[in-house]
């Protein structure tokens, strides 16, 4: 009786125009007269009829294809036969995704496995669309487009390129664009009036999901307000190793057990506001000692080994349903051994993660069960750039199992584009010719086509009111409200490791202190912690303050001069900037600002003051400066361009970790909490990382009470 009455209800919300009134008192639905009913109302309406429970967030953003909070009456047919039994959510999109699928011909299949970038034309950061890359869009069924820093100038700027891109792509029949970005939260961000965020290692070392999730969830409100619906986040990466290029502190800890558990809290806090995870860099790019942006990296492990460690967190995210994994341009010479001869050396070299076939669908989608679509990192990468024919590696690319081939050709210049065309044309011919198995081209489409229909993107484009929008997005992209937590959280990260003789907090009244930054853009960083002090009351009146730059480029202040400033001060808090192991030692050709740090660190000890280390990228430079007096670490090293206490309007983005550092440094009623997420190893005579563990994981001091 029940599901008779449930039938008849469904019939009637379909069929009736105007107002709808269910038994159940007070209950009523507004179809309006162009046929559609709010998402909100259905769902109220569909629960009380029916009796069950509240239908999915996954169903009605679904069914709201247009992304504008209502759905059409077709729309809600689908749902009421999902509600009353008739079909399955999966039924449904099943069928959906095997038609349009039907309907594509094998060069729109093609072309939804690619992901164009429109990073620069001709020179120029592309910031609107210009004719021709309307025509492009127009022209190829992509199944999206990924924005970087040059394309993301301001809230409302960012907001009106996403929308054309969106509406150059709405040719009939097309599903949406995929607009992706790395907005990863700390060293990696794309927006330039976003909320940075602390960045991963710091949340490693406030340790809490809660506080992932709470970032996270900054990041996913900012990008899903300006029509960016995938992340390239987050990084699951283990930092196994101290002299790792190009991960570091973009990785939550050097632990897969703590990088698997807050890895799953930022998946999490993404969706929440329907923005799409996208892991990298599978299998891991934690163990290298190359970057791949500019070599090919080689890791000797077998898999047993990976499943010790770095699998563990992407095993985690595909456990909390992340949609999207991004491939790394790495070999794996124990896992993979099919090889092809370098276009560069002319030798024979293993197939990197991203075109291995034993990696992405034996492994990934075998043993680990991912279901989701595979992306690769951009293909105009060294690693593979350097070594493979472009037309080679998507073969490989697309024969080892991936969906979407990440920015494969540079569509920047007329010219460009043409050639971006040609590619086009030339991998469908590949396809057509059988070098690209269409089994695996179908699946990979099918995969796309799926996300999209669970995420909305599955119909055609149709533009919301976007000066509402518009306002929507100026008022959450950098709001003071996301500041304002970005700041908490970098407080509560910043990590104490050494303090001798309760150096810190520095007593401030009568003494002279002086603040060294290593790069220019870091003074105001420097500033603005100390000028939120002086704010709030707490930064004594007779305070002699000066600020200064060494210049780690050797373009600052000369160090002579630095000396003669710092000789006579009470106090010196100096920033550290670590990115390559090499630096670390003075007599190499990087070593030579350390050098100057050590004279440094003597010159104010000659005259009884203290140093105090700042250490604002890697943290393992805390074990090369051993005779500072104090060591803080912060985890970042972003600098600022502006003071956002006075800068009107839109404010540029900056990193919130140096200044909390020293707002902390100089704190009399707050001190710094965080724990280290990796071990920091001792240095050996030549200043290389040993075997022996100097501060520990989990290590982290606290003031004593005064």
């Amino acid at each position: 009786m029940k599901k008779a009455i449930a039938v008849f209800t469904a019939i009637l919300l379909v069929m009736t125009q105007g107002l709808f009134v269910f038994a159940a008192p007070n209950v009523k639905g507004d179809i309006d007269a162009d046929g559609s009913v709010t998402a909100a109302d259905a769902r109220l309406a569909l629960w009380q009829a029916v009796g069950l429970e509240d239908l999915t967030a996954r169903e009605v953003t679904a069914a709201d294809m247009t992304g504008s909070g209502r759905i059409t009456a077709a729309d809600a047919r689908t749902i009421l036969r999902i509600a009353v039994g008739l079909a399955t959510f999966e039924e449904e999109e099943t069928k959906a995704v095997a038609d349009k699928l039907a309907a594509m011909s094998t060069q729109e299949k093609v072309e939804q496995m690619i992901m164009p970038d429109l990073r620069y034309y001709n020179g120029a950061a592309v910031e609107t669309l210009n004719d021709e890359q309307i025509a492009f869009l127009q022209r190829h069924a992509f199944s999206g487009v990924i924005l970087f820093a040059q394309n993301t100038a301001n809230a409302e700027q960012t907001l009106r390129l996403t929308n054309a891109m969106q509406t150059a792509n709405a040719a009939e029949g097309r599903t949406q664009l995929l607009i992706s970005t790395d907005q990863e939260g700390g060293k990696i961000t794309r927006l330039a009036t976003g909320t940075q965020t602390p960045g991963n290692m710091a949340l490693g070392a406030i340790g809490e999901e809660a506080a992932v999730r709470e970032a996270a969830d900054i990041i996913g409100e900012e990008l899903a307000s300006l029509g960016i619906n995938v992340n390239f986040a987050p990084v699951m990466d283990v930092n196994c190793d101290p002299a790792n290029p190009v991960i570091g502190v973009r990785s939550f800890s050097d632990s897969p057990e703590l990088a698997a558990r807050l890895g799953a809290a930022y998946i999490n806090g993404l969706q929440d506001h329907g923005v799409i995870s996208a892991l990298k860099h599978f299998p891991g790019h934690g163990d290298t000692g190359t970057d791949s942006h500019t070599g090919l990296p080689r890791i000797e492990k077998s898999y047993e080994e990976l499943k010790q460690n770095e699998l563990i967190p992407f095993a985690a995210g595909i456990a909390e349903d992340a949609e999207m994994i991004m491939t790394a341009h790495i070999q794996f010479p124990e896992i993979e051994k099919t090889t092809y001869v370098s276009k560069k050396s002319g030798e024979a070299i293993e197939l990197p993660a991203t075109l291995s076939k034993v990696m992405l669908t034996d492994i990934l989608r075998g043993d680990m069960g991912f279901h989701g679509v595979v992306i690769t990192d951009a293909m105009q990468m060294d690693a593979i750039r350097e070594h493979f024919d472009p037309l080679d590696a998507a073969v490989l690319a697309m024969n080892a199992g991936v969906d979407i081939l990440l920015a494969p050709v540079s569509p920047h210049t007329e010219e460009g584009i043409a050639a971006f065309d040609k590619y086009v044309d030339d991998l469908t011919a590949l396809v057509e010719a059988g070098d690209v198995s269409m089994e695996n081209v179908d699946a990979a489409v099918t995969r796309i086509l799926r996300l999209k229909y669970e995420k909305g993107l599955f119909t055609r484009y149709e533009q919301p009111d976007l000066e509402t929008a518009v306002t929507a997005a100026k008022e959450t992209v950098g709001s003071a409200a996301h500041h304002d937590a970005e700041w908490t959280l970098a407080k509560r990260a910043v990590t104490l490791v050494k303090n001798d003789a309760n150096t810190l907090p520095v007593q401030a009244a009568g003494k002279k202190l002086v603040f060294l930054a290593a790069y220019p853009n870091e003074v105001m960083s420097l500033q603005y912690g100390v000028n939120r002090l002086k704010d709030e009351g707490k930064l004594p009146a007779d305070a002699e303050i000066l600020f200064d730059c060494y210049d780690l480029s050797n373009d600052g202040t000369p160090i002579e001069t630095i000396l003669e400033e710092i000789r006579d001060a009470d106090c010196v808090i100096a920033i550290s900037e670590l990115y390559r192991a090499t630096a670390l030692n003075p007599a190499a050709s990087t070593g030579a600002a350390y050098a100057n740090v050590d004279r440094m660190i003597e010159t104010v000890h000659e005259n009884g003051g203290k140093f105090v280390i700042l250490s604002a990228n890697l943290p393992y430079d805390t074990a090369r400066f051993q005779t500072a007096d104090a060591i803080l670490v912060c985890w970042s090293d972003k600098g600022m361009s502006e003071d956002p206490r006075v800068a009107g309007g839109d404010v540029t983005q900056y990193g919130p970790n140096i200044p909390a550092a020293v707002y902390l440094a100089l704190s009399r009623d707050e001190g710094p909490t965080g724990k280290l997420p990796v071990n920091v190893p001792k240095l050996t005579a030549d200043y290389t990382y040993s075997d022996e563990i100097l501060y520990p994981f989990g290590f982290g001091l606290q003031y004593e009470k005064q």
